[in-house]
């Protein structure tokens, strides 16, 4: 049997990954493979070259390693690992896999509202400046499961698919889950790795302001900085209000109706826990001491970095200021 696992991304993906990798001797000897092709830069946890191959066709030896790795193979499970998997396109996947007579493609989903507020808090921290209506706007299928999950389908076959909850009765558990799902028993379960606390949303304005600015500066590696100084200043989902919870559900709703009725096949547990109303989270108002504190240490954080060489000015990659060309040109004439 071939498990595929593709994600998606915010539902303890990283934390799976580095279990199984820690994990893949013990894997090994109850006839589980962690396949190794695709995975060997790096920490050597995920798979995600597999994605990058098929995202920017770029050479395919990657392919070859592992369709050599499988033919080899005498394990009863071999399992791949990639996020990035999630959005490539199935039937080109598909083309790249050798024949197998049993294949799985398991995926997790997290609830809508969560999902976004999460994936949005990762792309501030890599970069990204807008805030979280404009950043929508900017990918409008994010978060419409059924769309990807019929094109999963459609290439593999309905029988295929395996969808699997993140919550689980409040409980976040995939490594627990997945575990349980290839029948991997007495494993060691280190739940501190790989974890990816978002910044609570005061931090996330100073990081979207650093954002605007022309600067190199790496800040997942500052938010990290940040919440060694205080895990007070990492918080997951704390974006949105009850009302705009519901409303931004409201608009999946009948999708997700579809995709449990001919999808989901755990009738244990529900696939999305029920939004119940919910006070907001605590905000730092700007007069407040806390408030204070955080910008003190991200000055701090920030003169750290300039000292060691982690901050800098973007080098110009040969734009030219229309501007400055009109005022050269008035200077020759004169």
């Amino acid at each position: 049997m071939l498990i595929i696992h593709v994600g998606t991304p915010k539902t303890g993906t990283k934390a799976l990954q580095e279990h199984l990798r820690s994990n893949s001797d013990a894997l090994l000897e109850q006839g589980i493979r962690y396949v190794r092709a695709g995975r060997e830069k790096g920490r050597g946890t995920s798979h995600n070259d597999l994605a990058r191959a098929i995202r920017d066709r770029a050479d395919d030896t990657v392919w070859d390693r592992l369709r050599n790795e499988l033919a080899k193979s005498t394990s009863r499970i071999n399992v791949i690992s990639a996020e990035g998997l999630w959005l490539r396109d199935p039937a080109v996947l598909k083309s790249r896999l050798p024949d197998v007579e049993d294949l799985r493609i398991v995926v997790y989903l997290r609830r809508q509202d969560r999902y976004l507020q999460s994936l949005y808090m990762q792309t501030v921290s890599a970069g990204r400046p807008d805030d979280f209506a404009a950043w929508r706007k900017s990918v409008p299928d994010r978060g419409r499961y059924l769309d990807c999950v019929d094109d999963w389908a459609e290439a593999f076959g309905d029988e295929a698919i395996v969808i699997r909850p993140y919550e689980r009765n409040g409980v976040a558990d995939t490594v627990g889950d997945f575990s349980r799902l290839i029948g991997a028993e007495g494993l060691d379960v280190d739940r501190e790795i790989h974890r990816n606390p978002s910044p609570r949303q005061e931090l996330l304005q100073f990081i979207r302001a650093l954002n605007t600015l022309d600067l190199d500066v790496d800040e997942h590696r500052l938010f990290k900085a940040l919440i060694a100084r205080n895990t007070a200043y990492g918080r997951s989902c704390d974006l949105l209000t009850y009302e705009e919870s519901a409303a931004l559900l409201a608009n999946y709703a009948e999708d997700n109706r579809i995709l449990i009725e001919e999808y989901y096949q755990d009738k244990s547990s529900p696939l999305f826990p029920e939004l119940a109303p919910f006070e907001g989270p605590e905000r730092w108002n700007p007069e407040s001491e806390q408030y204070h504190a955080l910008t003190a240490d991200v000055l701090d954080v920030l003169i750290d970095f300039v000292a060691g060489g982690l901050v800098s000015r973007k080098k110009a990659k040969g734009r030219k200021n229309p501007r400055n060309g009109r005022e050269q040109r008035r200077r020759r004439r004169e």
